[in-house]
């Protein structure tokens, strides 16, 4: 492996991979949003593009292996003695929807855990977090 190419990552991931990436930043800066003034609004905003960026990944992980396996079925295009190796290049190029899906994840995972403990910081002294609770109370 000479280098990384985000350019050379994003090509071998297919056009999925445009899909997960605006999934994944709109996660990335909801979670941003939710960090910086928590409230359940911008979280549940958040879970929602979270999950959009799963279903984004896996549609496009599945769909380049479709691809690959379409690819790999007519022997005119791989021969007998090449089939192994194109299937594991094209198997490493079909899980890149699911790495990048995975890193902008796990990022926006990270910076919500911060606004989870700022909403409880904020909570412990009585700001938006103590009259959210409040509320809670009052209905239960």
């Amino acid at each position: 492996m000479s280098g990384f190419s985000l350019v050379q990552f994003m090509c071998e991931g297919g056009f999925g991979m445009w899909m997960v990436l605006g999934a994944g930043s709109a996660a990335l800066g909801a979670a941003v949003r939710y960090a910086v003034a928590p409230d359940r609004g911008k979280l549940a905003f958040t879970a929602a593009l979270s999950m959009t960026t799963v279903i984004a990944t896996i549609a496009g992980v599945w769909t380049n292996v479709g691809a690959v396996m379409s690819f790999l079925e007519d022997p005119a295009r791989v021969p007998d003695a090449e089939v192994t190796r194109v299937l594991f290049t094209g198997l490493k190029e079909a899980g890149r929807p699911g790495t990048l899906g995975g890193l902008l994840l796990t990022l926006a995972a990270m910076v919500v855990s911060v606004g989870v403990l700022r909403s409880a910081r904020l909570g412990a002294k009585g700001g938006e977090g103590a009259k959210q609770a409040e509320g809670r109370a009052a209905i239960a």
